[in-house]
């Protein structure tokens, strides 16, 4: 698997390590692809493995009781996931579904806690992620109490151009944006009411939509 070493390096995980030590990672890869929608993983079953984006998206997902289903990331090429109950031995605390046909990089929990033994960069790379993924767990909570609906759409695809989009002078484009239903989703709200909010910031010049392509206004705020 040295191949992938040079995959390694666009991870930000692994991206401060050593041309060597990225090669000693690749030995302990293998790679798995999954076909749109399936499942990679379930919440509630015991977590043996991290996963590192080699191609395609993830979506990282809670159900309630009535299956609904509330996007908690979206996980793009170099992204990773599932590092959580490798770290504190409990079982899933979420879904990860394939959102398009994926190959994801797979190393295994007893290679990963030997790497981290190994590896203190690694460690400390780890400890900065979760650190930033708590924080905009935070900055989640809090725009989905005190923003509106329409706030709350807005601030996820600002959130979404940020990560995924393009941006030119003042405004960001995101080509295959999300759907309607992710935005309800990851928004806590319905398809119908993402519906009317979007024509509702296309009229106030905020965004333009086309299909699924969005051009985004950051300079231009309604909350």
């Amino acid at each position: 698997m040295k191949r992938y070493a040079d995959n390694l390096r666009t991870v930000n995980l692994f991206s401060d390590l050593k041309d060597n030590e990225l090669e000693t990672i690749s030995r302990i890869l293998y790679v798995h692809s999954y076909q749109r929608g399936q499942l990679i993983f379930q919440e509630g079953e015991n977590g043996d493995a991290l996963f590192v984006v080699l191609k395609g998206k993830v979506k990282v997902c809670l159900y309630d009781e009535e299956g609904r289903e509330y996007v908690l990331d979206i996980i793009g090429k170099d992204g990773f996931f599932g590092e959580l109950a490798l770290i504190d031995d409990l079982p899933r605390s979420a879904n990860a579904i394939a959102m398009e046909a994926a190959d994801l990089l797979v190393v295994r929990r007893s290679d990963f806690v030997k790497l981290l033994m190994e590896n203190p960069s690694i460690s400390v790379n780890i400890l900065r992620v979760l650190a930033g993924r708590l924080r905009a767990a935070d900055e989640r909570i809090k725009w989905l109490a005190f923003l509106n609906v329409e706030g709350r759409i807005l601030k996820y695809l600002l959130e979404v151009g940020a990560r995924l989009g393009i941006r030119m002078k003042d405004y960001v484009i995101i080509e295959r944006g999300p759907s309607q239903i992710e935005i309800a989703n990851s928004c806590g709200c319905s398809r119908e009411t993402v519906s009317r909010m979007v024509s509702s910031l296309v009229k106030k010049g905020v965004i333009s939509v086309r299909r699924r392509q969005y051009t985004l206004h950051p300079g231009t705020r309604t909350f």
